[in-house]
This record gives C-alpha cells, sequence and structure tokens, in this order.
C-alpha cells in the first residue's frame, strides 16, 4: 500500500495563533506552527492546509468538521480533543499524544500515525483510506462501526481496543499486542501476522471466545 506523503512548501511561514484567533471557518495555509497553545479552542469548518505542527497543543479543542490537508503534526498534544466529522488527507502525525482524542464520523485517506499514544481514542464510524499506524499505543481505542479496510496496524498495542462491527477486509496486522481485544470476530477479510507464539495465541483465544469455541488441551479430553 502506498501513502502519499503530505505536500508543504519548502519554505513555510511562521505563525503564532491565539485560541481567540480561531473562529469558525478560519483557514491556515502554508504556515509553520511552534509551541503555539490552542487548547480547548472551538470553532466549525477550521482549516489546516499545507503546515507544520511542532510541539503545538491542541488538547481539548472541539473542532467540528475540521479540514486537514498537507500536514504534519509532531510532538503535539490532542488529548481529550474532539474532532467530528473531520476531513483528513495526506497527514502524518509522529510522537504525539492522543489519549482520549475522539473523532467520530472523520474520513483519513492518505494517513500515517507513528510512534503516539492514543489510549481511549475512538474512532467510531470513521472511515479509513489509506491509513497505517506503526509503534502505537492504542490500549482501549474504539473502532466501532469504523471502515477499515486496507488499514495497517503495524507493531501496535491493541490491548482492550474495541472492534466491534468493523468493516476490515484487507486490512493488515503486523505483531500487534492483542491481549483483550474486543470485537474481534468483525475483523473478517483482514489479514494477522504475529512473530510471537503469545501474541498469536492471544489472537486465537479472542477469536475462539468470538465465535463461542471452547479451546482445550488433548489430555483434558481424556475418557470423553
Amino acid at each position: 500500500m502506498k501513502i502519499a506523503a503530505p505536500r508543504l512548501r519548502t519554505q513555510l511561514d511562521p505563525a503564532s495563533p491565539a485560541p481567540d484567533d480561531i473562529d469558525d471557518e478560519t483557514r491556515l495555509l502554508d504556515l509553520a506552527l511552534e509551541d503555539v497553545d490552542l487548547s480547548d479552542v472551538v470553532a466549525e469548518h477550521v482549516e489546516f492546509s499545507g503546515c507544520r505542527l511542532t510541539r503545538c497543543k491542541l488538547g481539548g479543542s472541539d473542532l467540528d468538521k475540521l479540514i486537514l490537508v498537507d500536514s504534519e503534526l509532531s510532538q503535539c498534544d490532542l488529548a481529550n480533543a474532539r474532532w467530528s466529522d473531520a476531513a483528513v488527507t495526506r497527514l502524518a502525525i509522529a510522537s504525539s499524544r492522543l489519549t482520549g482524542f475522539a473523532a467520530p464520523g472523520t474520513s483519513l485517506q492518505h494517513v500515517t500515525v507513528r510512534d503516539c499514544v492514543l489510549d481511549f481514542a475512538s474512532f467510531r464510524f470513521g472511515k479509513f483510506v489509506k491509513v497505517e499506524f506503526s509503534d502505537c499505543r492504542l490500549q482501549s481505542a474504539d473502532f466501532v462501526s469504523a471502515d477499515l479496510s486496507g488499514t495497517v496496524f503495524r507493531r501496535c498495542d491493541l490491548t482492550s481496543a474495541e472492534f466491534s462491527q468493523v468493516k476490515a477486509a484487507g486490512a493488515t496486522f503486523v505483531d500487534c499486542t492483542w491481549e483483550g481485544t474486543r470485537g474481534i470476530g468483525s475483523l473478517a477479510g483482514a489479514t494477522i501476522a504475529n512473530a510471537s507464539p503469545i501474541d498469536m495465541l492471544a489472537v486465537t483465544t479472542a477469536l475462539a471466545s468470538a465465535l463461542q469455541i471452547k479451546l482445550a488441551h488433548p489430555d483434558e479430553l481424556d475418557g470423553a
């Protein structure tokens, strides 16, 4: 799967917008934001296009119908942000904190998320097209009813993550942790590859539980 990288200008204009500068339909174009605090900002139809955000704080922000195109986020804090029905295209997120991040109904296309913490993040009813999570912690993340077709999860911690009612045809999971993962029976059509026998056993156990299959050792059946 080839994921298109964000298309950014070589030289970006530095900017330090304050929360009061962000209103409905504000457009931020071709900007470099460093150490900017936009925590708890509330607005609709905001657009970030061609922007690089470094060490920025967006925790607690509520950006309904956000448009995020050709942008990079590095070492940012998005904890408990809510970005409902966002449209995200060609985005790279790295080394950022997204604990409790909520993006219900969001559309993501050509997105990479690397080395991030997304515990308790929610992507309910989201649509993923050419998206890859690598080396991410997704403990108790919620993907209920999301379309994960073709999405790649590589070396991710999916402990207690929820996948009920997802569409997963063509999705790939490589060397992920599966302890307590829920809704795994909905991953029909996905490919799961684990080099670790322990992680593969966790997958098998979770699948057996979802299908109400009892796993047993032959010795336990002696005399049956």
